[in-house]
């Protein structure tokens, strides 16, 4: 079982400290249910439901499909979705994640058999199985479509559907009813399927790391995405993340500052250093604020882009339509 220090929920919010005490001990249940198991620390459901409370309830969000993209591999891609999506749940949304690539790297993060048959996008694009059977939950609040190597088919089988740019989008629209963010994880390459996760998109997250080869691919993907909304006569939202920053390497800082140079309007304030604990939580299929405190530079990156994507993302005022976790 994985447990949370209860500072952790003012890291993460900004909420008193004093007033997070407050509130888990006036919860009689909560109290009982932590002395019965002889702990200190609080659950995933246990931690959600009260970042819910003193956080994610107080915004709309109005960006709700995160897309996470680059046709160059290695970049980091997954891992970043993987953390902030985990993170927002950890924070009180409720999140849904699409693993896009056929590879699955995301569904292995999070736990699945690679080797075992999912019902995937394939599946329910394809042979018109329903969305909500392929769902899964994973953590209290994060539900996951996961994707396996049966996805290689789906290329194909789009390229002969009416309207095939717009298939993905069409799916997620009723889903954006039941959840505040919808995470798209997709494959390092042009496709169909990729070209309908950005037009899908609300806001497409490009993670560049910060070295020449990566500023190279991040002009020509920024062109194709100019390309495209020029063809299909549609805006496509976009931000940089940098990521594996070196503070102490030349070539690093050369090329964050050349990203914020040429692309002032796009890159995020946010940066994500290098660091081991990503490659650990590859290792764990955790997240690295799992198995680290805020003293991880990882945790803190992590959190501190969650924190801005929601802050870009979102309204802030209370939820209207959408049905609000841990409701009654």
């Amino acid at each position: 079982m994985d447990l949370f220090k209860q500072a952790f929920i003012t890291a993460i919010t900004g909420f008193p400290q004093p007033r997070v005490s407050q509130m888990i001990t006036a919860d009689v249940e909560l109290v009982d249910r932590r002395k019965q198991d002889n702990r200190t620390k609080l659950t995933f459901e246990e931690f959600s439901k009260i970042t819910n409370e003193v956080f994610a309830s107080k915004f709309d969000a109005n960006k709700q499909v995160q897309v996470f993209f680059n046709f160059k591999g290695g970049t980091g891609k997954t891992s970043i979705c993987h953390q902030t999506s985990v993170l927002m749940a950890l924070m009180g949304f409720k999140v849904l994640a699409i693993d896009c690539d056929p590879q699955g790297h995301l569904s292995h993060s999070l736990g699945f058999d690679e080797y075992q048959d999912q019902p995937n996008l394939y599946d329910i694009i394809e042979n018109g199985i329903p969305i909500h059977e392929t769902i899964h939950t994973v953590y209290e609040g994060y539900d996951a479509i996961p994707a396996n190597l049966a996805m290689t088919k789906l290329e194909l089988c789009m390229s002969h559907k009416m309207a095939r740019e717009m298939i993905i989008n069409k799916l997620l629209e009723p889903l954006k009813q039941e959840y505040d963010f919808i995470f798209l994880d997709t494959n390092p390459t042009i496709s169909i399927l990729n070209t309908n996760a950005l037009l899908a998109a609300d806001m497409v997250n490009i993670i560049c790391e910060t070295q020449p080869y990566s500023l190279k691919g991040l002009e020509l993907l920024v062109n194709e995405i100019t390309s495209l909304e020029e063809e299909l006569a549609q805006k496509i939202d976009y931000r940089i993340i940098a990521n594996k920053y070196e503070s102490k390497a030349i070539v690093s800082q050369e090329a964050l500052g050349a990203l914020r140079y040429n692309y002032p309007n796009n890159v995020m304030n946010s940066i994500i250093r290098k660091c081991e604990d990503f490659n650990i939580s590859a290792k764990m299929k955790k997240p690295v604020f799992f198995f680290n405190s805020m003293k991880s530079a990882a945790v803190q990156d992590i959190v501190e882009l969650s924190r801005e994507i929601i802050g870009l993302s979102c309204i802030e005022q209370p939820k209207t339509n959408r049905k609000v976790q841990n409701a009654a």
